[in-house]
């Protein structure tokens, strides 16, 4: 699924490293077309980041909506039915410099 929305995106690379960083969670998918990582992270990791993340969303929320709701649903069924969290990056590079 896509990163979650009430997620501060800024806040997770930093967190938990970039590729940059070369952190031993991070491993290149062998992508021959592009640049792809991903990175490993425990359920323990993944249900603490969601749940400071859903308390700040909720602190400031730019506007629930039903759409949001169900995504934050979906995603805990979807948690609850894993063992492991991969978390994909990728570049994508057109050539045209």
């Amino acid at each position: 699924m896509p990163f979650p929305a009430w997620w501060n995106r800024d806040a997770f690379f930093e967190k938990y490293g970039s590729f940059a960083k070369q952190g031993a969670r991070w491993f290149d998918t062998g992508n021959s077309w592009y640049v792809d990582y991903a990175m490993l992270l425990s359920m323990g990791e993944v249900y603490a980041w969601d749940k400071e993340c859903r308390k700040s969303y909720a602190k400031n929320p730019p506007g629930q909506n039903d759409k949001m709701i169900e995504d934050m649903r979906l995603l805990e069924i979807r948690l609850n039915a894993s063992r492991w969290i991969i978390v994909e990056s990728y570049e994508w590079e057109s050539g045209l410099d």
